[in-house]
This record gives structure tokens, sequence and C-alpha cells, in this order.
């Protein structure tokens, strides 16, 4: 079986091929690879919809003609849950005939393609399904975003905030990003509020300056940069800087400086339970936005 990332850290699509002709799903297979894919395989409909439920995969390559589930029924299932329905899904048949072809466009499959299989035009299909879903989960994610931004400076443009009122606030970032940790710091008064997921440990047992890094990245700070560290593996750190990520269960960090005035007044900080190959741009400039509007908040703390 495949390691497959989690959907927050890929930058490889996953693609879920389900057939219960072996010869031919192993052709697949490797026609996908050498595109550079990472592959999983099911047998018949029951196991895609397994699989499906635990990879969340790109795209589904779904054979019709099966025991049991047949691919439509199959596809019908996919199409009625609630997560993320908008998945492309290739319908891969014998039948070549209008009823056939509107079945498989009723059930939900986005296209299809028939046997036996020309593969230049397979991996024509599959490229660019891949690419049109991925400008659309860019433009809803998008869509997402600027909603969760007027929300969240509508709450930072209330009256008399006070620092704990920023609370909710931190809990609903974290689980808007779905990452492990957000922590504020304040370094006049070395405060902090932090959100955490469920089953990782506080900052709260640990040393704050060991914690942003102080001594190495202070000066940045004051510059006002963007500290990224997607894999803290390969980086220097102290013995007891080491022991405070293993404890908190941290492999990637972001650290935003948040400056009033042209002074560093805090940090927002976000930690990832697993080393990334890099933070996404999109990522960094939200936070950073997010910064921005904490700067103007926090002015009277």
């Amino acid at each position: 079986m495949t390691d497959i990332k989690p959907i927050s850290e890929r930058l490889t699509p996953v693609v879920l091929i389900t057939d219960d002709d072996n010869a031919l799903r192993s052709l697949l297979v490797m026609a996908l690879k050498a595109e550079g894919y990472e592959i999983e395989e099911a047998i018949n409909g029951e196991e895609c919809l397994v699989k499906y439920a635990r990879l969340q995969p790109d795209l589904v390559l779904l054979d019709a003609v099966m025991p049991e589930m047949d691919g439509f029924s199959c596809c019908q299932h996919i199409r009625a849950l609630p997560d993320r329905p908008q998945i492309p899904i290739l319908m891969i048949t014998f039948l070549d005939d209008r009823e056939s072809i509107d079945q498989a466009f009723q059930a939900g499959a986005t296209d299809y393609i028939t046997k036996p299989i020309h593969w230049s035009v397979l991996r024509q299909r599959v490229r660019y399904l891949l690419a049109s879903s991925h400008v659309l989960k860019e433009a809803e994610q998008q869509k997402n975003w600027e909603l969760f931004f007027r929300n969240i400076l509508a709450q930072l443009s209330v009256s008399g905030l006070v620092w704990e009122s920023l609370i909710p606030l931190l809990n609903q970032c974290q689980q808007f990003f779905q990452v492990e940790r957000i922590f504020l710091y304040q370094f006049k008064n070395q405060q902090y509020l932090e959100a955490i997921a469920s089953g990782y440990p506080s900052v709260k047992d640990f040393s704050l300056t060991d914690l942003i890094l102080e001594k190495v990245y202070l000066e940045q700070y004051q510059q006002g940069k963007t500290i990224a560290i997607a894999d803290l593996e390969q980086i220097e750190l102290s013995t007891a800087q080491q022991e405070i990520f293993v404890r908190l269960k941290t492999k990637a960090i972001l650290m935003v400086p948040i400056l009033i005035k042209e002074k560093l007044w805090g940090l927002l900080c976000v930690h990832r339970a697993a080393a990334q190959p890099v933070w996404e741009e999109t990522i960094l400039k939200r936070f950073q936005d997010l910064a921005h509007l904490l700067a103007i908040a926090c002015n009277h703390f």
C-alpha cells in the first residue's frame, strides 16, 4: 500500500484506480505512475468506497462493469457523500452506446473513456481533469478565505476588545487552516494566547524564547520578516529547542511578526505536526494578512 499523505500536505495528485481486471488495472497503474501520480488500487466498488473515505484521492478512475457493486453505483455513492463531492471521476468501460454514456453522467461521472484504452488519450484526460479540478478548488478556497477574512475583520472591529477575547478568533483560525497549533505572543509582557487541535500539548510548560527561536531570528522579526521553516530537522537547533518541538509534536513552524508603528509587538505563530516540502505562498500571504489585522486590533494592549 502506498504511503499517501493527507490532502493538506500533498504536492502530487493521488489517483484511485478501481477495476476488477487485474491485468488492465496493472497497466493503468504503470501508465499513471509513469506520469508522476501517486496511485492506490481497488478491485471492486466496495473497496473503492472504503479507500476513497480513507485517502480522499484527487481523482477516481472507475471501471463501469464490475461484479456486485458496478461502477455506476459506486459513482453514485461517492457523489452522495458530503465531503468533496466535486472530485473528478473518470469512468472506464467497454460500453460505447449512448445509453451507457448517459448512465455514466447521470451517476455523476465527470468524463468517460472506452476500452480498449487509447493510452495517450487516457493520460490527456487525467491531466485535464486534475488541472480543472485544481482551478475549481483554488477558486472555492479563495471564496471561503474571503468570507472568513471578513468575519475576522468584523470581530476585530468591535470596540472594547480585550486580550482574552482573541482566543475564539485563534480557535477559528486553527480550525479554518487545519493546523495543529496557533499562538499569539506579545514581547512586551511576554504573554501568549493559544489554540490547539485535540491531542496536542500546550506551549505553557515551555520556554517561549526558545519556542520562538528569539536568539536566532529576533533581528529578522524586527525587520518584519516572516520565518517559514518547513522541516525543523533541516535546521540547527539547541538540544533544549529540539526537546521542546519533539514534546509539542511540531515539525514545521511559521512565525509572522506583528508590527505596530513599525516596532515589533509580537508574533503570530503556526505549528504543523508534519514536515512539508514548503510553506505555500498562499498560506504565507493569508497569515501575513491576519497579522496586519491583529496589529490594528492589538494597538491598545
